[in-house]
């Protein structure tokens, strides 16, 4: 814990660091290096072997500096290559999917590689690996600005003092950014809320746990069967059987970035069809679904002392994989957004004091989830309790962001919120007085008229599906 609490403030710098050189200085010499930086530690590791625990733990440490060093620097890259802003959500999608899947199949992938070839092989394999990476982001297309260092003629150089002052300005600036827009801050706080409650899913190892000890005592289910097929078939075999459930648990989040890659090609291609803005269309989406996917695990949760181990690991992994995706949605429009509103000069910044804000909502989530299970006798109990909570707030979020959005993100031709409330008084002005006509006969339309009203159904459909978007 204390080595924690060191590490934290440590990242905290390391991250203002980055997004102030990011911000001054360019921007594909900081993205190889930050590669290169990786490299080196990398051949460090693969030099002192794993017998040197010390030597080990701070490099890993330094791996960590580094991470944090890059993202701001990562996450400023994308507005640099798009051809157009509506690439923005795509390449965010595929930039979260493909740091998602890593994290989940990095850890697994060592295991199966050391475990069978031995520690040095497979940190030379992530020496190569690092390589790799270091010469493919010598070759990305990046559009810099115009150097600053460039003075025009009868222009004079600037003093320290005002180098400093400048610097101190910067800082301030990038402080300041934060409370600048309103629709960024309230995506601050949306994105807050699923790092306060992340400490509830530790909840479901406790609960796989208690429920598998007494697995002997029940009958199988069609679930179980289906379970063991499965994690036979990808080689899960751990001591205990509430691990062998944790690990199809974890490893059925991998499929949550594909699924939420998906779901963002549905929505580039109904803004495109529709002629809105598909910034605002996703981030309603996103949002909606948070609140859907909360409460479909507040319902498993709270239904998990009488469901088999089968049927709870089911659930489980269903309502995992749905939260990642629609979490990974928000993420990905929330990345869009703040870099088509901010300036080049301010990125960087604005990237480094939100992972600020994230370790610290991280830390805050564990010490409210600590405090819910000390409140309440039952664990279940306090969990549904916070996923309720979060619930409301994030219900309350999605109400005041659409009401600040209003007349701030423009479409291709016209305002997405004229366009809303265009079909809103069309559908009931226009259509549902035809529709309520076709049904006042006592007897059901035959023929064309019955084809006619299926029209008329799956019209009302698609217009209900356009509403909970909007």
């Amino acid at each position: 814990m204390s080595r924690a609490c060191w590490l934290l403030p440590q990242l905290a710098e390391v991250a203002q660091v980055a997004g102030l050189l990011t911000d001054n200085f360019a921007l594909k010499r900081m993205y190889v290096a930050s590669e290169a930086l990786n490299l080196v530690l990398a051949v460090a590791m693969f030099a002192c072997g794993q017998h040197h625990s010390r030597m080990l733990f701070a490099l890993n440490v330094g791996l960590g500096l580094l991470f944090a060093f890059s993202q701001p620097v990562t996450k400023s890259m994308p507005p640099a290559v798009a051809d157009s802003r509506e690439d923005l959500a795509i390449i965010n999608g595929w930039d979260l999917t493909c740091d998602k899947i890593g994290r989940y199949l990095a850890p697994f992938a060592y295991a199966v590689v050391s475990s069978s070839y031995g520690f040095k092989v497979a940190v030379f394999l992530s020496c190569l690996l690092y390589s790799l990476l270091a010469v493919l982001r010598t070759l990305v297309r990046v559009e810099e600005p115009p150097s600053r260092k460039q003075a025009t003629n009868g222009e004079s150089r600037p003093t320290v003092g005002q180098k400093l002052r400048g610097l101190l300005q910067q800082i301030v600036d990038g402080v300041t950014s934060l409370k600048r827009d309103r629709v960024l801050q309230l995506l601050i706080i949306n994105t807050l809320v699923p790092w306060w409650l992340r400490r509830v899913g530790g909840l479901a190892d406790g609960e796989i746990s208690r429920v598998a000890e007494r697995a002997d005592q029940l009958d199988l289910s069609v679930f179980d069967y289906m379970l063991q097929r499965v994690m036979f078939a990808l080689d899960i075999k751990k001591k205990d059987m509430w691990r062998n459930y944790n690990a199809l648990v974890s490893l059925g989040g991998v499929a949550g970035p594909f699924l939420s890659n998906a779901l963002i090609y549905m929505l580039e291609a109904y803004s495109t069809n529709h002629k809105a803005c598909q910034l605002w269309v996703g981030v309603n989406f996103g949002i909606t679904s948070q609140i859907a996917t909360m409460a479909l695990l507040a319902v498993v949760v709270m239904l998990s002392g009488n469901l088999g181990a089968g049927s709870l690991v089911f659930n489980l992994v269903g309502a995992w994989i749905l939260m990642i995706a629609v979490n990974n949605i928000v993420t990905t429009y929330f990345n869009s957004i703040s870099q088509e509103r901010l300036q080049h000069k301010e990125r960087g910044r604005f990237i480094a004091n939100i992972m600020t804000i994230f370790n610290l909502g991280s830390i805050c989530g564990s010490l409210l989830f600590g405090w819910v299970l000390s409140a309440y006798d039952n664990s279940v109990t306090g969990s549904v309790s916070l996923l309720i909570c979060g619930l409301v707030i994030k219900s309350v979020l999605l109400v005041l962001l659409r009401k600040e959005g209003n007349g701030t993100f423009a479409g291709e031709s016209f305002c997405f919120v004229s366009l809303a409330r265009l079909k809103w008084n069309r559908f009931f002005v226009c259509e549902a007085p035809g529709l309520l006509y076709q049904w006042q006969p006592v007897r059901m339309p035959s023929g064309n008229g019955r084809m006619k009203l299926k029209s008329k159904l799956r019209s009302c459909a698609h217009r209900a599906w356009a509403m909970v978007i909007e």
